[in-house]
């Protein structure tokens, strides 16, 4: 139910076309941030810590409506095929997949939001992580439908050379160096870009380019998908100076200074459209894509590299850490980033800015009617725009339509239940209004829980990591209420027998609508890379 405010419908509406203008079209300001851990923000935070400082993104919450079931994937490329393409990722991705897939991430022929919202009349641009395929130039930015993007297609990059990123490494202590550049500019590689500095900043300078340079008499579809806070873990060394307090765990140390680099970043970019008189007229949505990562530290950082490295060096910038997979914290949400939990898939998400109606502002969506799915943005964004989301390009390839809900009115309080009731996550999890349902003999990982401050000396002194416990369900099952338990510390299904074959039959009847494609790697990915880009990625298909 929401919290505070008892909106009725008419009023909402009213207050939409009252401040706007019955066909007013809002910017659009979507900011999609990476492996951010539940409790690495001050709003879900009940006693204020000075390790987490988040005040921008804690007052567009107070400013906004907070969506505390906001449901992603538990793994970084299915949720942003989920968003670009509108469908659950049971219906266009639920793995990882690299940029040499040969498949891409989405299907060829899925439209993207991109491009439904150009048929709107709006100018479309995207900043940061892609994942989300480059096999053609169809499956690029672009190709989704973005006038322009300054990306890369990974997973993840080093922020100074934009070195593709090799993946976490056990206990090595020189930095990692070489590979191909993973930096792309719209339809060809970043080269006047590469090595010019921390990459973020390299960011900040494009969106601030594409804001001062906007027409305002166009809507702005604005995508800032942060790099902040995937591995490898780097920050500028004035952010690491202001957490040095932080002596127990570098992986914390410098998780907590991207997260403030992110909220300051976040403040540059509210502050300019307010300057520029666009924030009134913005609908601006945060989510995270996963929750944050949890795993060992397997070894820790490289703490010895100095602090005057070249622009272009990932070495000589302060604290480096590549081993393992830790700094987060989901507390009190159990488990992390790859789990079927909800420390996995229930992620730091709201929505705020000055298109959002006055009442419904210092809110919160929660409980069995306020889920709210990522791919349910596809078409809420399609209904602001006055344009239809059916994909008839995918229609005509045999190809899932979307699954994508309007949840406007429901944000806007026209509406106090979801549209969106059900998610089959994989095919062996289910949520449903308040209930998770998991299949028979699953084996859950990362079942525990991080603490107030995690990790910290006792994780690494007696290597205790929330990823080194497993639940296995039961025969039947299990079950949990994650709206009377979020942490989910109570399996519930001996004392409710009676819900659990309708769960059962929910789930095999969705799980018979699952779509897959092979995905493997093309070895013509790394060839084009050399023989046609220089060293960079790019499409390596169709060119």
């Amino acid at each position: 139910m929401r919290v505070s405010h008892l909106l009725m419908g008419v009023a909402a509406l009213h207050a939409v076309s009252t401040t706007h203008g019955a066909a007013t079209k809002p910017h659009i300001f979507m900011v999609i941030v990476d492996d951010f851990g539940w409790a690495d923000v001050g709003w879900h935070r009940d006693t204020p810590s000075k390790e987490v400082q988040t005040p921008t993104m804690d007052a567009l919450v107070k400013e906004g409506i907070e969506l505390n079931r906001h449901y992603v994937h538990m793994m970084c490329t299915p949720t942003r095929s989920s968003f670009y393409s509108g469908r659950l990722p049971v219906h266009v991705l639920t793995q990882l997949a690299d940029p040499c897939d040969g498949n891409g991430a989405i299907p060829r022929n899925m439209t993207g939001i991109g491009a439904v919202l150009r048929k709107g009349g709006y100018e479309t641009h995207q900043v940061g992580k892609w994942d989300a395929g480059m096999a053609t130039p169809h499956h690029t930015p672009q190709g989704r439908g973005y006038d322009t993007s300054l990306n890369y297609f990974g997973h993840g990059n080093w922020m100074y050379s934009e070195v593709e990123w090799g993946g976490s490494q056990n206990h090595r202590g020189d930095i990692p160096q070489g590979g191909i550049v993973d930096f792309w500019d719209t339809d060809k590689p970043a080269n006047q870009l590469n090595g010019t500095g921390y990459e973020e900043y390299v960011f900040r300078d494009r969106v601030l380019e594409i804001l001062n340079n906007h027409d305002q008499s166009k809507p702005l579809f604005l995508t800032y998908a942060s790099k902040i806070v995937h591995y490898p873990q780097q920050a500028p060394v004035e952010y690491q100076e202001k957490f040095s307090f932080i002596k127990d765990s570098n992986n914390r140390m410098m998780y907590h200074a991207m997260v403030n680099f992110l909220d300051d970043q976040l403040n540059n970019f509210t502050s300019t459209m307010k300057n520029l008189g666009m924030w009134e007229n913005t609908l601006m949505v945060l989510t995270s894509d996963n929750g944050g990562y949890v795993k060992s530290d397997n070894g820790g950082c490289n703490s010895t590299s100095g602090s005057s490295g070249a622009p272009n060096s990932d070495i000589g910038h302060g604290v480096v850490c590549f081993n393992g997979e830790a700094g987060a914290n989901n507390y009190p949400l159990r488990a992390g980033k790859y789990s079927q939990f909800e420390g996995g898939i229930r992620v730091n998400a709201f929505v705020s800015g000055g298109f959002l109606p006055t009442s419904v502002r210092g809110t919160k969506l929660d409980g069995a009617n306020g889920m709210i799915h990522v791919a349910d943005w596809y078409a809420t964004f399609a209904a602001l725009a006055g344009v239809d989301p059916t994909d008839a390009w995918a229609a005509a390839s045999n190809l899932p339509p979307i699954d994508s809900r309007n949840v406007w009115p429901l944000l806007t309080g026209a509406n106090t239940t979801s549209p969106r009731d059900t998610i089959l996550v994989t095919k062996d999890l289910l949520v449903h209004k308040n209930w998770k349902f998991v299949r028979g003999n699953t084996t859950m990982i990362e079942a525990s829980w991080g603490g107030v401050q995690y990790p910290n000396g006792s994780s690494i002194a007696n290597d205790d990591w929330v990823s080194g416990f497993h639940y296995k369900c039961g025969s039947n099952g299990c079950l949990f209420d994650v709206v009377a338990d979020m942490t989910e510390h109570k399996d519930v299904i001996d004392e409710n027998p009676q819900i659990v074959p309708f769960l059962q039959n929910l789930m095999d009847t969705e799980a018979a609508t699952i779509f897959s494609v092979s995905h493997s790697q093309d070895p013509a990915c790394k060839t084009t890379a050399y023989d046609k880009y220089g060293g960079f990625y790019g499409p390596f298909k169709e060119v």
